[in-house]
């Protein structure tokens, strides 16, 4: 851009162009032609000076017979040299940033998928996680009823060992009392008579008798089971012999 001492230097028509460009900025809408060629100039000055690409133009200098001069032509071939340069460099870069922008996105993609997929992994195993703690409880609480079952049965079974300890006592005091007082008897029955029957003698006695009485009761049923059969023999004849004589009678009329 051009600077303040530069600007100074300027006649009062240059000045006035400058000027109505900056409020116009008729080079930028407008073709340039024969008759406004030094306007466009001028306005091309600004805008290298905008884009710091170095570029002066004097009317007064540059411009000879309407013609402008060889080297303000090659100074404005330079500045649009670096201009062209510029806008390659302006392009290639755009076209990485375009490709790096493409590589970005499928990066952006893949993470995005990847983000999804962590996402229902770890809502998954959120949920599974939930699951565990559940069935946690749930062991927890059965324990908890396990254990209180093995408490009540521990204290049952405590009780029945006390109460199985006093009726061994009690047992016990009952068999000591049983063998004194079988002690007892047995020395009352030493004292007795030496013509005293033991016990099991006269039970012996009385089986045989029994079992001897039994033997003649089956021998009189057998006996009477026999006469039953000879009187039943001597109804049959005798049935027999009536019928023979009913069959018999009318012929002896």
């Amino acid at each position: 851009m051009a600077s303040l001492s530069e600007y100074e230097s300027l006649d009062e028509e240059v000045k006035e162009l400058l000027e109505n460009y900056k409020f116009k900025k008729a080079t930028l809408y407008e073709p340039c032609t024969l008759k406004n060629f030094i306007e466009c100039l001028i306005g091309i000055y600004e805008e290298f000076g905008l884009l710091n690409i170095n570029y002066t133009f004097n009317p007064q200098l540059d411009i000879e017979n309407d013609t402008l001069t060889t080297e303000a032509l090659v100074k404005l071939i330079n500045s649009v040299w670096i201009l062209l340069q510029s806008y390659k460099n302006a392009t290639e870069k755009a076209e990485r940033l375009e490709e790096r922008n493409h590589i970005l996105e499928s990066n952006n993609s893949q993470l995005n998928g990847l983000v999804t997929r962590l996402k229902e992994k770890i809502k998954l195993e959120k949920n599974e996680s939930k699951a565990c703690v559940a069935s946690a409880q749930r062991v927890t609480d059965h324990s908890s009823e396990i254990y209180k079952k093995y408490l009540d049965t521990n204290a049952k079974l405590l009780q029945l060992t006390k109460q199985k300890e006093t009726t061994e006592r009690a047992l016990q005091t009952k068999i000591s009392k049983l063998q004194l007082e079988n002690n007892k008897l047995t020395d009352k029955l030493r004292n007795k008579s030496e013509s005293y029957t033991p016990c099991s003698e006269v039970c012996d006695t009385t089986i045989i008798q029994i079992k001897e009485r039994e033997r003649n009761q089956r021998k009189v049923i057998a006996k009477l089971q026999a006469n039953n059969q000879d009187l039943l023999r001597e109804v049959l004849s005798l049935k027999e012999e009536l019928l023979l004589e009913g069959l018999h009678g009318p012929g002896r009329a």
